[in-house]
């Protein structure tokens, strides 16, 4: 089965050789599924996935717009055909104007040109599942990102209320974020002044002292930082780190003014 012949379109029409002659047209492109009337037509649409329904518009019961105003309320993206006599050319063009029908062939019709109006139509449908899909894709990633967004300003409103310095630093060892306390301690007016720098430029912290820290053996120490006053402040700072690597790797520390 190729892949073009996965997607599976409807024949409706009472008049058996009718049928027979739209499945000879089509089954070596689509899969046909046929029936005879409307009520099973529609039986058949709420069971299977259909992208294209060819209807005739004279039928016992219910007519052809009949049956593509349903078709329309049921499967939205569905592509419509509607086969007429000359007799039911202006309810086809009625049919037409009010969005129930995408195209319309009065019998007898060009086979060639229903086959190329069918294919256009697969191309029509591929792109409104694709486009549903994307707006679908999209809310999802709203929702997502709306709450990640939701958590990063919890954590921002918990760190910003800590009463001591917090400093978060990312996998180069660089800060990353500072909170207010922080930057006040640090008498730094903006955290962009201090984005990016490598922390060990800053705060005076020696490869023993993160050892201790890595292996539990420290909880606060002293140690010095230079602040942007240019002046030299001793703090009480604690450290914690990340051995998801295998590698104790800094991730940020808590300090307080002495």
């Amino acid at each position: 089965m190729t892949v073009q012949n996965q997607y599976k379109i409807l024949c409706v029409d009472d008049e058996k050789d009718i049928l027979d002659t739209l499945y000879d047209t089509f089954i070596d492109t689509y899969q046909v599924k046929i029936a005879l009337n409307g009520e099973d037509a529609l039986k058949i649409l709420a069971e299977e996935d259909i992208f294209a329904v060819i209807s005739d518009q004279r039928m016992p019961g219910m007519t052809g717009t009949e049956l593509m105003a349903k078709v329309h309320q049921i499967k939205p993206k569905c592509k419509k055909i509607l086969l007429t006599g000359y007799a039911d050319i202006n309810a086809s063009i009625d049919a037409i104007n009010i969005g129930r029908v995408d195209r319309y062939f009065s019998k007898p019709w060009d086979n060639e040109k229903i086959i190329m109006t069918v294919n256009s139509f697969l191309s029509l449908y591929k792109a409104d599942v694709f486009l549903e899909k994307m707006c679908k894709d999209g809310e999802i990633i709203k929702k997502n990102f709306d709450n990640a967004n939701y958590f990063h300003n919890l954590l921002v409103s918990f760190i910003e209320s800590y009463p001591s310095g917090v400093c978060i630093v990312n996998e180069k060892g660089q800060i990353e974020y500072l909170n207010n306390k922080g930057l006040e301690i640090l008498s730094c007016s903006d955290l962009e002044k201090i984005k990016g720098q490598p922390y060990k430029e800053r705060f005076k912290i020696d490869a023993s002292l993160e050892e201790k820290y890595s292996k539990g053996e420290l909880v606060f120490n002293k140690i010095t930082v230079t602040g942007f006053d240019h002046l030299v402040k001793s703090l009480n700072l604690s450290m914690t780190f990340n051995n998801e690597s295998g590698d104790f790797l800094p991730v940020g520390f808590i300090f307080k003014a002495i």
